[in-house]
């Protein structure tokens, strides 16, 4: 079994290099990567069948059983969406690469952007994410309907 520190440590090597070699082109990566993993895994969850927000909960369901997270909140207040993860594997080095000013992985963020804009949606972040002292990291979405 990979430890998450492994994980996390890979994960920031992987980003780091690809944030040099290609700069801002790596938010390329990022968002394309989520629609990827979202294809592979669209039919296992069953998600054609299902609304924005029990989609929603199935993927993080689906990250929390990965072992990707401990747990995950996602709360919407109108057009805004508050995601809030605890414990995600890759926060350290999501931390770091942001704090160099490179383009982070948002693993997660980017799976479910791309289930969003699957099911009709278009989320943009508000800020930066914030990294809270106890473990957690938490987002905010602006979201509107194509």
């Amino acid at each position: 079994m990979i430890t998450p520190e492994f994980f996390d440590l890979e994960i920031y090597s992987v980003y780091k290099a690809i944030s040099e070699l290609i700069g801002e082109d790596a938010w390329k990566v990022v968002w394309r990567s989520g629609e990827i993993l979202l294809n592979e895994i669209w039919e296992e969850l069953g998600l054609e069948e299902v609304d924005v927000f029990e989609a929603l909960r199935r993927l993080a369901d689906y990250l929390k059983e990965a072992g990707y997270i401990s747990e995950i909140r996602i709360k919407r207040e109108g057009d805004v969406i508050s995601y809030e993860m605890t414990e995600p594997v890759v926060a350290r080095g999501a931390k770091r690469l942001i704090e160099e000013g490179l383009v982070p992985p948002h693993i997660s963020t980017s799976l479910m952007f791309a289930l969003l804009k699957r099911k009709g949606y278009v989320a943009e972040m508000i800020g930066e994410p914030e990294f809270l002292p106890d473990g957690r990291v938490v987002e905010r979405w602006q979201l509107r309907e194509m």
